[in-house]
């Protein structure tokens, strides 16, 4: 009887492999040996899923943020509204020590956004996603009366986030504690109570 072989399962096994080079080294890093040696698979193996470095290291970037979105959506759907925008923006800031690791590799997939146009257009929709998300929580909490009219929900959700990614690069730097982000962070939410 033939094996039955999960090819997503595979994949996810060779693009975590390049989620855990790219946080020790960067995508200078990311080869497809280097790969294979950290999956512990052959480089023949990872040929057999990727015809190409780029390939890998961007469905790498468009497997983070599938995860992302539905570890997101899991956590989150029974919650009302403005705890929802809490979990939304707090989730940037790294409270673990994995969770670090992720947020240095989607910072190291933002930075190469620059020079690769696919991945720039990932992650120009994941923020975009994000920002339209936050204001519907916010419409939501002013419909069910939790949070009064005010300014513009998409402004007030780009200030959050864009507030939250910066504490995240200081968690990460070593420069702020998490904690304290949370805390400023949930000050900025709380205050749109007016």
């Amino acid at each position: 009887m033939p094996r039955i072989v999960d090819h997503a399962e595979r994949r996810r096994e060779i693009v975590v492999a390049v989620w855990a080079i790219v946080a020790r080294r960067g995508f200078e890093g990311v080869t497809l040996r280097a790969v294979a040696a950290e999956a512990g698979i052959s480089v023949g193996r990872v040929q057999h899923y990727y015809s190409s470095r780029t390939e890998l290291v961007r469905d790498g970037c468009r497997r983070m943020l599938e995860e992302a979105r539905a570890g997101f959506a899991a956590r989150t759907e029974s919650l009302p509204p403005l705890e929802r925008l809490r979990a939304l923006v707090h989730r940037a800031v790294p409270t673990t020590p994995e969770w670090a690791l992720g947020t240095i590799v989607w910072q190291a997939y933002q930075a190469k956004s620059v020079d690769d146009v696919a991945i720039a257009g990932m992650v120009t929709d994941a923020h975009t996603a994000a920002v339209q998300q936050a204001a519907g929580f916010i419409d939501d909490a002013r419909r069910d009366g939790t949070l009064p009219d005010g300014d513009d929900p998409a402004a007030l959700a780009l200030r959050l986030l864009a507030t939250s990614e910066g504490y995240a690069a200081r968690v990460i730097a070593g420069s702020l504690d998490a904690d304290d982000a949370l805390r400023a962070l949930d000050r900025d939410i709380d205050a749109l109570r007016g």
